[in-house]
């Protein structure tokens, strides 16, 4: 096993990704959909009988795509900085399409260029795109201003920037999204690995924080088996990575992309989740509140995880599965970084380090609602109960009854 915090160094990236755009799905019924982007707190910004595109505040057109279809995460987007970055990927990754105008309702909405791949060792299908242009979408409601102990920054002025003081609200209805945070994905041991290598070749990523499962010699008695033996069979002690955007001075999230080992036996690379940034630590509760309202009045919603404050990132966080079971994560209060930062390591063998909360400052306990829950949609309590189709097709990263979904990208 490497003594290094990360995987091998490689060469210089093609290019150096901006930030992530937007995620991609098709699902058979645009209508629940709809209900739950809307439950979410992104604005739909196109619907038509084939495509339900939703939006944000910030100056982009849209943060999530959902194509009418199989029931399945396609893959996500990168922003780059350049055509001529567009240029370089269309010359250096095999199968990448030409540079071309981006069609159809997604290039109405907002313009722009792109070039798209299917990624070999996840399956995903990755874009890129430059050149996208939206005005931002004003707040309903207004930011909060919090008195901390000692010091008071707000005063006489009651705190109801929800504009539910008066009547009181069981309900306080759905969270404002700003912007898309973060993608995560979950990968089968040692083509994880693999997958983080390509993500700092081809799009320049740095590494925030390295997990490993550093086991003494000697000691594997004391861990389980299987985990022993999936460190042995992928000759890296590497289990998930933390991965961010180089930009150098400029500040970035902590972590735009997370790869975490798929360790429950699914075959084929996963979708986990995507985070969501909204504006404080009370849009994150509002949201929990207003999904726990809709879930009990029927709506095909399950809490996954949350709310709680992660470690590795410092957001405030709270995670729920969609009518499909992909998970979508409301968070704020993020870690901001410049290239300067990490790599750090952290050692998975000490409790101190990963903690007894799955990597929590605060929150529910694993046994609770876990980490455990972001391996895919099969940790969905509805996905038993989905029919035999749309369970094969959620798992499944066979392309072919989307394909001319991709085609059309």
């Amino acid at each position: 096993m490497t003594d290094a915090a990360t995987l091998p160094e490689t060469a210089a990236p093609i290019v150096k990704a901006k930030d992530v755009a937007y995620i991609r799905f098709s699902a058979p019924d645009l209508d629940a959909m709809e209900t739950f982007v809307s439950d979410f707190g992104l604005v739909v910004a196109h619907r038509d009988d084939d495509v339900l595109l939703s939006r944000g505040l910030e100056p982009m057109p849209f943060l999530h795509v959902v194509h009418r279809g199989p029931a399945k995460f396609i893959g996500f987007a990168f922003e780059v900085d350049s055509e001529a970055d567009l240029a370089a990927l269309a010359a250096s990754v095999p199968g990448c399409s030409p540079v071309h105008d981006i069609a159809g309702a997604e290039g109405r909405l907002g313009g722009g260029k792109r070039v798209h791949f299917v990624e070999p060792i996840s399956g995903f299908v990755l874009e890129a795109v430059h050149g996208q242009q939206a005005e931002p979408l004003a707040p309903r409601r207004g930011r909060h201003t919090y008195n901390h102990a000692g010091v008071d920054d707000r005063i006489g002025v009651e705190q109801d920037v929800v504009g539910n003081r008066y009547p009181i609200k069981k309900d306080p209805g759905p969270s404002e999204v700003y912007r898309l945070g973060h993608v995560v994905a979950a990968v089968p041991p040692g083509a994880h690995q693999a997958f983080m290598t390509f993500l700092a070749d081809t799009f320049g990523m740095l590494v925030s924080d390295s997990a490993r499962m550093i086991i003494p010699p000697g000691a594997e008695e004391h861990f389980p088996p299987p985990l022993v033996e999936l460190i042995k069979a992928t000759g890296s002690d590497v289990m998930f990575q933390f991965m961010r955007m180089d930009r150098g001075a400029a500040e970035t999230d902590h972590h735009s992309i997370l790869v975490l080992p798929l360790m429950d036996g699914t075959p084929e690379a996963q979708f986990s989740h995507a985070a969501f940034e909204v504006f404080s630590m009370d849009d994150v509760f509002r949201g929990h509140m207003h999904f726990r309202e809709r879930e009990a009045e029927g709506a095909p919603y399950a809490l996954a995880w949350g709310v709680g404050r992660h470690v590795y990132g410092s957001q405030i966080y709270d995670y729920w599965h969609d009518p499909y079971g992909h998970v979508h994560e409301h968070m704020c209060d993020g870690d901001r970084v410049d290239a300067s930062y990490g790599p750090n390591t952290i050692d998975m063998t000490d409790p101190g380090q990963m903690g007894f909360n799955g990597g929590s400052q605060w929150g529910p306990t694993v046994e609770e609602s876990g980490i455990d829950h972001l391996n895919g949609p099969q940790c969905d309590p509805k996905f038993a109960n989905q029919p035999d189709e749309v369970r094969a097709s959620l798992l499944s990263r066979d392309l072919s009854e989307v394909q001319h979904i991709v085609d059309a990208i």
